[in-house]
């Protein structure tokens, strides 16, 4: 049907040499390769009256390249394409990124600790960075809020009866050390933690979350 309102409309398309010279229409071609018969392909000048196949034209010499360069199966060679309407985007997490390898400190980052355990960070008081006047904060986590230079822990603790609450960013230069004091100090070790924030710790007793002795 399609090669039919082809010809009504007068359109001229590309032709092709078939392998004794005679000349195809595309349309044709493809017909005849879509319907599978040889019914549907005809020749401009066939004198014999026999059907010929058209042979196959390199993709260098089509006027209409229908494929796609098979470039994505290369995993070595192949680099993906940097759109300019992603780059202030993809321009930023680099910089994230380089800044993240440069804050990395492994007495702090490389600690494992999950919600619920106790710990106890030492980080500057006054002074600027290089001061060495430090303090200590305990405190049970209440959860981890992972979001790059951004990265924090939520620590609650219970300091003479009253109970306070902190954000400390993990990845400030003022945080020198973070250690451990015990795993899971909510439930004792009892039963596991399911939960990602323990939020809920602000409505219970203040001795279930007091971590400093006095």
């Amino acid at each position: 049907m399609f090669p039919n309102l082809v010809r009504k409309a007068g359109i001229n398309l590309p032709k092709y040499i078939g392998t004794n010279g005679t000349r195809h229409s595309f349309v044709e071609s493809s017909a005849f390769f879509r319907n599978g018969a040889a019914k549907s392909f005809s020749t401009d000048k066939n004198t014999s009256g026999s059907v010929v196949v058209p042979s196959p034209v390199p993709d260098a010499e089509m006027q209409f390249l229908h494929f796609r360069p098979q470039t994505h199966l290369n995993k070595s060679s192949y680099q993906k394409f940097n759109s300019p309407r992603k780059r202030a985007n993809k321009m930023m997490t680099e910089i994230t990124k380089e800044a993240i390898a440069k804050a990395h400190n492994p007495q702090v980052h490389d600690v494992k600790f999950r919600v619920g355990d106790a710990i106890e960070i030492t980080m500057v008081s006054q002074g600027g960075v290089n001061s060495n006047e430090t303090e200590k904060i305990r405190g049970v986590v209440l959860g981890i809020d992972r979001g790059g230079l951004g990265t924090g822990v939520y620590l609650r603790d219970v300091v003479f009866g009253e109970p306070v609450d902190r954000k400390i960013p993990l990845y400030s230069p003022m945080v020198k050390n973070v250690n451990v004091l015990e795993k899971n100090f909510v439930f004792k070790g009892k039963r596991k933690i399911k939960r990602a924030k323990l939020f809920y710790l602000r409505d219970r007793l203040p001795q279930e979350t007091r971590v400093t002795k006095y």
